[in-house]
């Protein structure tokens, strides 16, 4: 699991399962838009390139090395 921050929830964060993301997307300044495979759709206030490297950091975690690269 990656742990995002959700945006005007002070101090708010979930955990979401990375394989279940199907995209995601600029979302305006500072924000990004993931969708789910399930149709959820969350905006985070990590940027692209950040939750990119979480699940990237995540993969490794739990044996994946280099597959993202």
């Amino acid at each position: 699991m990656i742990k995002v921050s959700l945006p005007g929830k002070s101090e708010r964060h979930v955990f979401l399962n990375p394989h279940l993301i199907e995209y995601a997307e600029k979302a305006g300044e500072g924000r990004t838009a993931l969708l789910l495979t399930t149709g959820k759709r969350f905006v985070v206030t990590e940027s692209p390139d950040e939750v990119r490297n979480l699940i990237i950091s995540y993969r490794r975690e739990i044996g994946f090395p280099a597959q993202e690269e």
